[in-house]
This record gives C-alpha cells, structure tokens and sequence, in this order.
C-alpha cells in the first residue's frame, strides 16, 4: 500500500490530485478547512480530516494521528503533497492587518514546514519511498505589488526544500524532497487575484490578461503533471523545479 498525506483538498489543485490518486492499492489522508464529499464518496480508502493549517500549533498532534494509521514497516511508499495554500491578503503591506499577515505566513510557509518536519520525523529510519512535494509558485522569483507575502512565504518555501534536500544527504533512510512552480491555473486564487481593485492592487490587470488570452491550464492538468512528477524514477531530490512552459505566458507579458 502506497500512503499519501496531502493539504488542501477542498478543490482546486489539491482535489484533483486526490481524484487522480484514489485507487484500491493507495490510501489517502487528505487535510482541508472543508470537507469534500465528494472525494470521500469515490473511495473507502480515504481518511479526512477537517483542519485549518492556521492553527500550527497543533499539526504535531495531527500528524501523530494520521501515523498512528499506518504501520510505515509494512509500507510500500509514503508521500506528502504540501498544496494547502492562500494569497490572501492581497494588498500593500502597510494596509494589511496583523491577523491577516500571520495567517498568510502560517498557512502557506510555517504549516509546510511543521509537516515535513513531522513527515521527516516520523519516517526516519524506515528503507521505503518517502517523498515529499511543496507546491510552491514562481511569485518567489515573479514579483508583483500587493503579493509581498506571498511571495516571501513561496520563496521561503522553495529555499527550506533546497535546505532539507541537503539535509537528507546525510540520511541514512533519506527523504526525496522537490519545491514545484505549477504554473497558471485556473483556480480560485487565481479569481481572487483578478477580481481585485486596481486602485489598491495594480496587478489584477495582469491576472485578467492571463485569463482572457487563454493561458491558464486546468486544475486536472496539472495535478497529473504533479503526479506523474511525484512517481519520476530521476526524482529531482532538492531541486526547485519549473513544470509550466513560460514561453507562452511571455508572448502576452513582460514578466
């Protein structure tokens, strides 16, 4: 039995890659705010548990939880998908509450990095597949006003995945990790990026153009992208890695 813990499967990328991943030879622990009935009701060899990653401080109990389910000796691989994720606050930094930037910063940086901590941890010792994706974006190189935290929560992302990819070298029982940009989708951040006011965020122009010119991939697409990168046999252990064409977003801006 392969094991997959995976944040963020309310909808979007997150849910499509649970739908992909349901098969009787898989067992998935999926993590969001809501729900999904939907995804439960495809397969019996779903746990769910409904957890709002902004409360880091109890992610360690959480984890012990899904552990306490699987008996890791007799695994044939365990993975965890970090794509829980936020853009909000969208606004310059000055006018953004404290609340408001803590819980970007928790959700989309703290959060990933207490699971793979958790991951790491719980994992060690055990001579199976344990691999570990942060979804991450190219807003940690793309930089736009009104998205500082998002893009220093991605940034930092990326740079704690390169940190643990050395870090594992030193691991007798090492765990494959790789930050991933995913590119343009057609997801609610995306609407909710675009369906900002211009006066307080220039850069929903920008967001407009992606989506009126067609250059946004599906949800589906790209979850089976991610999958088939997560089952690579070359996996790119800690590597930040591009999986979206760029050439053509570049046609219609200068990013």
């Amino acid at each position: 039995m392969k094991y997959f813990i995976i944040t963020g499967t309310s909808r979007g990328i997150g849910e499509s890659i649970a739908e992909q991943l349901v098969s009787p030879d898989h067992y998935l622990f999926c993590i969001s705010r809501e729900r999904n009935e939907s995804l439960v009701s495809k397969n019996s060899n779903i746990t769910y548990y409904e957890f709002d990653l902004n409360h880091i401080h109890l992610i360690e109990s959480l984890m012990g939880s899904i552990f306490n389910s699987i008996d890791v000796s007799k695994a044939e691989g365990i993975y965890l998908i970090n794509n829980a994720s936020m853009i909000a606050p969208v606004s310059f930094i000055d006018t953004a509450r404290v609340d408001e930037i803590m819980g970007n910063i928790n959700v989309n940086l703290l959060a990933p990095i207490i699971l793979t901590s958790m991951f790491i941890k719980h994992t060690n010792g055990h001579l199976i597949d344990k691999r570990i994706l942060n979804i991450s974006s190219s807003s940690a190189k793309n930089h736009h006003p009104g998205m500082s935290l998002y893009s220093a929560a991605k940034a930092g992302l990326d740079v704690f995945s390169q940190c643990v990819g050395l870090e594992q070298n030193h691991s007798k029982t090492p765990v494959g990790i790789v930050s991933i940009w995913p590119g343009m989708i057609d997801t609610n951040l995306q609407k909710e990026a675009r369906s900002q006011d211009k006066s307080t965020f220039p850069s929903a122009e920008i967001f407009e153009v992606v989506k009126d010119t067609g250059m946004l991939t599906t949800a589906q697409e790209t979850a089976q992208q991610i999958i088939e990168f997560l089952f690579k046999p070359n996996f790119e252990h800690g590597a930040v890695v591009d999986i979206y064409d760029y050439s053509k977003l570049q046609q219609h801006l200068s990013i």
